[in-house]
This record gives C-alpha cells, structure tokens and sequence, in this order.
C-alpha cells in the first residue's frame, strides 16, 4: 500500500474466511475480498473512506490450499507443491464506507516451485502460518519459487496495477 503513496490504516475485518459449497477459487477470493472491504466498511461508519478488502488462495489440480493448521499441515502442503505449478488467486474488493459503491476483481499467476526436501518443507512451513499455501514469494531465503508467470504481487496477496485500477473505478 505504500507504494500508492497514499495515507492508509490497516485494519483486520474478522470476517470469516469459509468456502461456501462449490464454490470456485475465482468466485471464492472475489466474494471474500468484497465481504472482508464491506465488513471494514460499516464498522468505520459514516466516514468518505475508501475500504481495500483482499484474499489469495493457492491451488494445485483444484484443490485449494487456504492457510495451514499447523505447522505439520503447512509442511504437508509444500511437500505437495514441491515441484509442481500451482495457481495463486488473488481477490480485491474497493468500497466506500459512505456509500453502495463497490468494485471488485481477481487476478490469477502461475507459480513453479523448485523440488524440496521435507526438512526445508518444516523450517519453511513454521514462518508462515499465516500466508495461503504455507509460503510468501517475497521471502528470498526460502528459495522455494522457480518461475512466476503473471504479476508476482498477486502472489504476495496485493498486485498494486490492480488496485489502482479499482481504486479509480470506486472515486469515481
């Protein structure tokens, strides 16, 4: 966000991250990055403010791969992206806390991992308990990422191009 050069707070929506039943992970990340932005939204009130609501899931063969239990689980889903090219998805929603309006989209990258043993797979998974798929691209020390194809901010859970884009269509 500070790449926008824009003055921001953070703040965590609590609202609950499930899949609804067949759900796809495109409808998936596009319905909770709108619920997460309209959940900030009432609990601001009244002010003009711009809400940005996101969320990212990984997923291999079509299954999905949210945020590990534990870290054992997150060592377990590694071991079974080692190697392979999964997808990241990643939803945006922008709303106004004032009004009705609200934009929203999705963006999709390709990630190839490079074939990791299970030990690299534990010390790994422990760091990142919060992040979809049990890893963050943008931490170089775990040399798990071969190739991205797409806008590797989608894969960190941001892609600011965008955001931008979703940010004029909301002010104007």
């Amino acid at each position: 966000m500070s790449e926008l050069k824009m003055p921001f707070k953070v703040l965590p929506s609590g609202a609950p991250e499930k899949r609804m039943k067949g759900e796809t992970p495109f409808s998936f990340v596009r319905r909770l990055a709108v619920e997460k932005a309209e959940f900030t939204a009432r609990r601001m009130g009244p002010n003009p403010a711009l809400v940005v609501g996101a969320d990212t899931v990984v997923v291999l063969n079509g299954k999905i791969y949210g945020k590990p239990r534990s870290p054992r689980h997150a060592a377990r889903m590694l071991m079974e992206l080692s190697g392979k090219t999964h997808r990241v998805y990643t939803g945006l929603a922008v709303v106004r806390s004032a009004g009705k309006k609200r934009v929203s989209a999705v963006d999709v990258s390709k990630v190839s991992f490079r074939t990791i043993l299970f030990s690299e797979a534990q010390k790994i998974g422990r760091k990142h308990l919060d992040k979809s798929g049990s890893y963050a691209c943008q931490d170089k020390s775990d040399r798990l990422v071969r190739k991205i194809e797409g806008d590797w901010q989608t894969v960190v859970g941001l892609p600011v191009k965008l955001l931008k884009k979703l940010l004029k269509q909301a002010a104007a």
